[in-house]
């Protein structure tokens, strides 16, 4: 007999209902920043959520197999297990990192930085492919939002040469 609701359709659901409270945060944004000829400010936030709630959508639909946890040793302690979880640990550190550092350092910069840092943790090996991997994503990124959109990110330290 199939469950019907599994931990993923769960999380899922989960996901749905944080993407409705986010889009509805983003159209509450005051009407005062809408620029003429420019995308309003509801416009990143909807296709965000659109994005993010087609994927939870398909994880609701389509959840794969419902694969158990592996079991711990009986013996392995509670720091043991938290410490084979390091790459957990280290992301959540990074990103928080990020958030800190991106008005000193700019966008460009933190996000080559946290790209790189996550393609390794995430078991690339070869340096060259995860740096320019992060190279070419950040700047997309940028350029799509300083141009495209023309929304001002954070330079950081090239304030003066990339104005």
């Amino acid at each position: 007999m199939r469950k019907i609701l599994t931990r993923t359709r769960i999380e899922a659901l989960i996901i749905i209902v944080g993407v409705l409270g986010y889009a509805w945060s983003g159209l509450s944004l005051p009407p005062f920043y809408n620029v003429p000829g420019v995308p309003g400010p509801t416009v990143f936030p909807l296709i965000l959520a659109m994005v993010m709630g087609a994927g939870a959508i398909w994880l609701l639909i389509f959840p794969g197999e419902d694969k158990e946890a592996p079991k711990s040793p009986a013996g392995e302690s509670r720091w043991r297990r938290l410490l084979n979880r390091w790459h957990f640990y280290l992301m959540w550190g990074l990103l928080i990192a990020y958030v800190f550092l991106l008005p000193y350092l700019g966008f460009v910069v933190c996000s080559v930085a946290l790209l790189s840092a996550l393609i390794f943790l995430l078991g690339e090996r070869r340096w060259y492919l995860g740096i320019s991997i992060a190279l070419v994503f950040t700047m997309a990124i940028y350029l799509a939002f300083s141009k495209g959109l023309q929304i001002r990110l954070p330079l950081g330290i090239f304030e003066g040469i990339m104005k």
